[in-house]
């Protein structure tokens, strides 16, 4: 192990970018911490979108490659399915796995295989009507169910930030032959007011997927990186170091 603070490598969802980790990085380096947030292949304002999630696993291994010392690697919604994979190249590198609101993919599986019905039906005829099979969420979905705490005015200000999403990554089965094996510790992160998904499906329905994770809670919707970033940030400051950090993200 290598002593001193960790790096909080942030890894953003579907739709996001890495500028959307903004307001909570902030947060945790006035505690001390440093932060990377890359942005995945694919989610730029005027990129190919026809990318894969190896093409996300190697966004998010290019930019540890470059940073010194232990890892934090935190996931976000769809991110979680991708430091799982990060997680399995790198296994050295990583203190402390934080799944926040996310997903935790088994061997073979897709991350489609874990989405309800209707989103799924909505995903797959979005994609077909694009030329490069992206889709773009919706203001009102966005609003209703992912920036649900949100007033209306902010909601939009921030649906704003949004880029389309490619949809050929979430479709893919995902090879994650060693990743009950690697022993890293985890935390899982579920937001008391999340909508994205039916009531259990993040947790406990994800979070039981790992072993043993350490469980934290807070008093958010599904974008608490921006509707409640200083929540966030305390509960990210929590599962590294438990009650040591508080007070540098208290109001």
């Amino acid at each position: 192990m290598i002593n001193g603070d960790p790096t909080f490598l942030l890894v953003h969802g579907s739709w996001h970018i890495g500028d959307c980790w903004s307001a909570a990085a902030a947060h945790l380096r006035q505690a001390g911490f440093p932060v990377a947030t890359p942005t995945l292949a694919g989610h730029g304002t005027d990129c190919d979108r026809e990318v894969t999630h190896d093409d996300y696993v190697h966004s998010v291994i290019a930019a540890l490659d470059r940073l010194p010392g232990e890892i934090v690697l935190v996931g976000h919604s769809f991110g979680g399915s991708i430091i799982s994979r990060v997680a399995e190249l790198r296994p050295g590198r990583c203190r402390l796995l934080i799944y926040y609101s996310a997903f935790v993919p088994l061997d073979g599986e897709r991350v489609a295989d874990s989405l309800p019905v209707p989103l799924l039906a909505f995903l797959e005829e979005s994609a077909a009507a694009t030329h490069d099979r992206s889709v773009t969420l919706p203001l009102n979905l966005f609003t209703g169910a992912f920036a649900n705490t949100a007033d209306p005015n902010t909601a939009a200000g921030l649906h704003a930030r949004l880029v389309p999403e490619p949809s050929g990554p979430i479709f893919e089965p995902l090879s994650l032959p060693r990743f009950s094996e690697l022993g890293i510790p985890s935390a899982y992160i579920s937001c008391a007011k999340d909508l994205a998904l039916p009531p259990g499906s993040f947790h406990p329905g994800q979070s039981s997927r790992l072993d043993t994770p350490q469980l934290i809670e807070i008093d958010a919707d599904h974008e608490a990186l921006f509707t409640a970033p200083r929540q966030l940030a305390w509960a990210l400051l929590e599962a590294v170091r438990p009650d040591t950090h508080r007070e540098s993200v208290a109001a």
